[in-house]
């Protein structure tokens, strides 16, 4: 054979030695070879190592050689259970000095051939000895089971459409697990999303695992109850979770359809919750420890909080509610308890305006608003009747002024009902008062004459001079038409903002600070008059 041969002399040992570098043509770079004339020692020990766990399919086994001299006269042998040589394991070159090296060698073996009961054999040896280390497979870490824990959603997220669980598996031993979901027992595949991760307890791994399930918010309100299963060591956990609404009992002031069509105050209690609870819960209600009448409904859902209702129709006498007696409810057997009562504020007789549009050439709709005005108004009222039939409206919160509070009601009507000349709009209040409660205050609009101030809206400048009446009439109609000209301009702005922004009716009660601009404009108009366009209502007994 080929060989060539380089070398150099190691002079830190007691005996000359000279390590030579020689490789066969056909090896490439070759392989170290020591020459020394140094006595060779026996390795002094040998010891085994194992992987305790992997998450893979192999196991990793070692062996350490020490005490031996000169560096390169120790090799490994290795031997599987059935006594045969393996020829794929690994050694690493020897460290140390003098006559004290060390080397290592390791082996991979697959965990489904390696019998917990059996060993391999690792064997360290030179000229001087052999030594043997067997290594036998460690015991797998004890197995651990998750803690499970699930979490529903927040109520946040629910008023955002949303539902999310979260299904959490903790410090769990091994690794191999699943997650299903269910909801009311059916399983559910979509919107689900897994993640794991893992922790170092000494030289165990631990692991822990989440689950993540989302569907519409309606889905969770009506009443589905949601189950987690996490399997584990062909085991299963099931975590359960249904929504259960709080149980409330709400008061709602009178019906206005009955007020005005048949004189009955007729208020709505409001049980709310889930569906069981709402099923069970007995409202009674008193007026001065006088038991009412109630008539129940049937439990229904409501898509509006989604949630179960049942409304309770409580009839309370009608001298009794507008005197201002207090009407108290109770769900039985819970410490629920609502009370309601009407505000008499200070029984005088409010002023009544309808504020209409002059110009609806552009819309198939026209709205009319009903503004009631009282120094200290009280809880009023309004229905709206167009020719014969009632009709209820959108009527706003009480708006409180310095020195005045207002409520206005907004009504909308088809444009052919409102240009019909045969077509009377009535706005119609009532309110606590002295006197026959069920006669309401009532202000009517039609179309059988051109626009013109209410009753009561009249021009006074000089009572005394008849000869100025034509002139009177003249600025009269002129101020009426300036008036009407701005309102419908500004009216017509802020319908059409209402109509693409869909406003909350809170917003549009800013309509109210416009009604008290025209009310300077009029005065700037006729400041010589003493007393300019006050509307006046009429008292119109009914039924």
């Amino acid at each position: 054979m080929n060989i060539a041969s380089c070398g150099f002399l190691v002079s830190n040992s007691k005996a000359p030695v000279i390590v030579y570098y020689a490789y066969f043509d056909y090896w490439g770079k070759g392989t170290k070879v020591t020459v020394s004339s140094a006595e060779p020692s026996a390795p002094k020990s040998i010891f085994g190592l194992s992987q305790c766990s992997s998450d893979s399919e192999f196991l990793t086994i070692g062996c350490v050689s020490g005490g031996f001299s000169p560096a390169d006269f120790l090799t490994f042998t290795w031997k599987d259970p059935a006594n045969k040589a393996q020829t794929d394991f690994v050694q690493y070159p020897a460290f140390g000095s003098g006559e004290a090296y060390t080397k290592i060698s390791h082996l991979s073996v697959k965990k489904s051939e390696w019998n917990p009961q059996t060993s391999y054999t690792c064997e360290a040896s030179n000229s001087k000895a052999t030594l043997k280390a067997t290594i036998t497979r460690p015991a797998p870490p004890p197995e651990q089971p998750a803690t499970v824990y699930l979490t529903v959603p927040t109520k946040k997220e629910l008023e955002n459409g949303k539902a999310t669980f979260l299904c959490l598996a903790q410090k769990f031993l091994p690794k191999t697990y699943s997650f299903k979901w269910f909801m009311d027992e059916k399983q559910v595949t979509n919107e689900i999303n897994t993640y794991d991760a893992s922790e170092k307890n000494g030289s165990v791994t631990l692991y822990s695992a989440t689950s993540i399930l989302q569907i519409r918010a309606e889905e969770w309100k009506t009443g589905a109850k949601i189950k987690c299963e996490f399997e584990h060591l062909k085991k299963k956990q099931d975590r359960e979770a249904e929504y259960t609404a709080k149980l409330t009992l709400t008061l709602k002031p009178p019906i206005e359809s009955e007020l005005f069509v048949n004189n009955t105050v007729v208020l709505q209690a409001v049980v709310s919750g889930d569906e069981k609870k709402v099923k069970e819960a007995s409202v009674s209600c008193k007026v001065k420890n006088e038991d009412v009448t109630l008539r129940s409904g049937s439990v229904t859902f409501s898509q509006d909080i989604s949630q179960y209702i049942k409304i309770h129709r409580i009839i309370v006498d009608t001298n009794k509610w507008f005197n201002g007696e207090t009407v108290t409810c109770t769900i039985r057997d819970r410490d629920i308890k609502q009370e309601i009562h009407c505000d008499k504020g200070d029984e005088k007789t409010p002023n009544v305006t309808i504020y209409r549009p002059d110009s609806n050439k552009d819309t198939d709709q026209v709205s009319l608003v009903c503004e009631v005005t009282s120094p200290k108004l009280g809880d009023i009222y309004i229905m709206w009747k167009v020719g014969e039939k009632s009709r209820e409206a959108t009527t706003s919160f009480p708006i409180h002024r310095k020195s005045s509070t207002s409520v206005l009601s907004i009504l909308t009507v088809s444009k052919q009902e409102y240009e019909d000349p045969r077509t009377t709009i009535t706005c119609a209040v009532k309110h606590a008062k002295k006197g026959n409660i069920s006669a309401p205050l009532q202000v009517s609009t039609s179309q059988r004459e051109p626009p013109e101030p209410e009753k009561g809206f009249a021009l006074n400048c000089n009572k005394d001079v008849l000869e100025e009446d034509e002139f009177r009439s003249l600025w009269s109609t002129a101020t009426s038409f300036i008036f009407l000209f701005l309102f419908s301009l500004t009216y017509s702005a802020v319908l059409s903002l209402l109509r693409v922004t869909q406003i909350s009716i809170n917003r549009v009660l800013d309509i109210y600070s416009f009604l008290q601009m025209l009310g300077h404009i009029s005065q700037y108009l006729g400041h010589f008059c003493k007393n300019l366009h006050t509307v006046s209502t009429t008292e119109v007994y009914v039924g």
